[in-house]
């Protein structure tokens, strides 16, 4: 997972929306209604398997490379002074997802696995409500390790063939 492509997708979601959205979990304080906030809830879903692990030579030098595929999940939230708000700054920001947000999402070498549905998360707080309305969204990335091999065998004689 790459937080700054994280990152660089708030800021684009912003630009295209208008809406300001903040990352949860913080002590920082909650700017205007209306926003949203993220939260990265899943770092690393682990995929199928132990990855493919190739060889290769480049020049006098061997490489052993590993790549997996891997998933991500984050949740998005959307608070504002009515219910009605809050569904419509949600519903704007998962239509970026799944249209607005293609071209981006596809340059970062991302994926979309799962576009989850908006819900209601409004919570009442001590003597009033919190209108919240969200969803998640579920990633799927690759991740690519590369070693140089210290030693290899270029050739083997099997005896005479």
């Amino acid at each position: 997972m790459n937080i700054a492509t994280i990152k660089e997708m708030i800021a684009q979601i912003k630009k295209d929306t208008g809406l300001q959205i903040i990352k949860g979990n913080t002590i920082n304080p909650a700017p205007l209604l209306p926003y949203g906030v993220y939260n990265i809830t899943s770092p690393y879903i682990k995929g199928r398997g132990q990855g493919a692990v190739v060889e290769y030579i480049e020049g006098d030098t061997a490489f052993q490379k590993r790549i997996e595929q891997y998933k991500y999940t984050i949740s998005f939230s959307f608070y504002a002074e009515d219910v009605e708000t809050t569904i419509e700054k949600a519903f704007q920001v998962h239509q970026w997802f799944l249209f607005l947000g293609q071209e981006f999402i596809e340059e970062k070498n991302i994926a979309i696995a799962m576009l989850g549905n908006i819900e209601d998360r409004t919570t009442f707080l001590v003597e009033h409500y919190e209108y919240k309305h969200g969803f998640d969204v579920q990633f799927r990335a690759t991740n690519e390790q590369i070693r140089q091999l210290s030693e290899f065998i270029e050739t083997i004689n099997l005896g005479g063939l």
